[in-house]
């Protein structure tokens, strides 16, 4: 996309002269002769950059700069005079402006003065993702000491310690397959390089390309600025492609070419850039399947399953569901400054029936809607509610496998169908007493008393 560029200024033939250089150049550009069309200009087109005379018919441009760095912060404004003095550029570049040109100027240093906005401008979009990924990686623990987290834990030492070799990391949606690549990267040598994260079903098919390998300047006819590709901002540090099962064919050719000799070429060109990038991929698709079906690429996924990490379903860490309960809501309580509740042992014992079938993501949104929610000292069973049972745990109610889902089936009916044969199976172990079958159910005799009178149990 072109850079957006205004000019303010009330003379029409340098006006004009302005607009079509920068445009030629490949700018995007709107003009104005007066501050209340600048006004009116910056309002709707929002541009990136601001060429503003500072002697206009209707008042001083230097007197607006204040007011418009105020409301458009990120904008670049560039003074243009012909009184040119010390002092009044002191004072625009305390007032926040970008630069200052003296008219008459050549347009060969309005041009340099773009590039060198550009330059800084991407420079400071580095350091606000290295910031980002400074404060995300922060974030970054592996919760849990059941058996097969500290397996997890020691295997993602193993690799790190290699810090070339790539990764496929396989597992159900919200394991944590990120986290796994996160952690590889922050204990290998690579750590003080970038991690670039990559969700490839996120990108539009027709930009995946451009994104991942960039582009070259004027490699179109409205692409007359360079893009750096994500492989790119990544050299040095660690590449996650996630849902990399979503790449097209043609994308993974070009792939598996920079697996084997580490070199990309940007759209548009004809020159090669060896990159020094490791690179994670991760999916909770069935590769294999998908090979057998023409969609994946065979050689790809040997070249990528050099090393490959397979992420347990928190169904089946159950040492840990309390643990990372516990973690989520201190977290989330201290961000809220609200006292951290205690779990009661009947909303324990709720949270470990629970299959999660989407995981430590769905157990932390879980937790973070409880905290927002609840004010209690203590969060019991009921609180919990709102998780269904799990089909299949119950004699009698069917198991995934052999649901079918034809004309007649309906969710919400099939859930009911769950509930009522948990409810009616703790009602018989009670003998039909409410306030101990409410216990065994983790909820309150209010709410089990509500569901009975809703089934018609009897």
């Amino acid at each position: 996309m072109a850079v957006k560029v205004g000019i303010i200024d009330d003379e029409t033939t340098l006006r004009l002269t302005l607009q079509m250089f920068l445009e030629d150049e490949g700018y995007e550009v709107r003009v104005a002769s007066t501050l209340e069309e600048g006004w009116k200009l910056v309002d709707e087109f929002s541009p990136q950059v601001l060429l503003l005379d500072i002697r206009l018919p209707d008042g001083n441009g230097l007197d607006s700069l204040h007011k418009w760095k105020e409301q458009y912060p990120e904008m670049a404004v560039m003074m243009l005079t012909a009184y040119g003095d010390a002092k009044t550029a002191v004072r625009a570049i305390k007032e926040g402006a970008f630069d200052y040109l003296t008219k008459p100027f050549e347009l060969e240093e309005l041009k340099i003065t773009l590039e060198k906005w550009m330059k800084q401008h991407h420079l400071e979009k580095e350091v606000e993702r290295y910031r980002e990924e400074e404060r995300r990686t922060k974030l970054v623990r592996m919760i849990g000491e059941s058996e097969q987290m500290n397996e997890l834990k020691d295997k993602i030492s193993l690799i790190a310690e290699s810090n070339d070799t790539t990764v496929l990391v396989r597992g159900e949606t919200g394991t944590g397959k990120e986290l796994v690549a996160r952690s590889i990267h922050q204990q290998s040598h690579r750590h003080e390089g970038p991690f670039v994260a990559v969700n490839c079903a996120s990108i539009p098919p027709d930009l995946i390309e451009m994104e991942l390998f960039g582009r070259e300047k004027n490699s179109a006819p409205d692409q007359s600025q360079p893009k750096i590709g994500l492989m790119e901002w990544a050299d040095g540090g660690t590449l996650f492609l996630d849902e990399i099962g979503d790449l097209s064919l043609d994308i993974q050719v070009k792939l598996l070419r920079f697996l084997e000799d580490k070199k990309i070429k940007r759209i548009g060109s004809v020159h090669d850039i060896e990159m020094n990038v490791r690179v994670i991929a991760a999916t909770n698709r069935s590769l294999e399947k998908m090979i057998q079906e023409k969609e994946f690429r065979s050689d790809l996924y040997y070249r990528l399953n050099v090393v490959p990490v397979k992420l347990p379903p928190l169904r089946e860490r159950e040492n840990d569901i309390v643990m990372l309960t516990d973690y989520f809501l201190n977290e989330f309580c201290q961000q809220m400054r609200k006292d951290t509740p205690m779990l009661r042992a009947d909303a324990k014992k709720r949270l470990l029936n629970y299959d999660w079938p989407g995981n430590v993501r769905e157990l932390k949104n879980t937790i973070e809607r409880i905290a927002i929610l609840h004010r209690e000292n203590e969060l019991a069973a009921h609180h919990f509610d709102f998780l269904n049972p799990v089909e299949g745990q119950v004699e009698g109610s069917k198991s995934i496998e052999e649901v079918v889902f034809d004309k007649e089936f309906s969710l919400e009916d099939h859930i009911e169908s769950i509930e009522k044969k948990y409810i009616e199976k703790a009602i018989q172990d009670a003998k039909w007493n409410i306030t101990q079958a409410s216990k065994l159910l983790g909820i309150s005799r209010y709410a089990l008393q509500r569901r009975i009178d809703k089934y018609d149990i009897t």
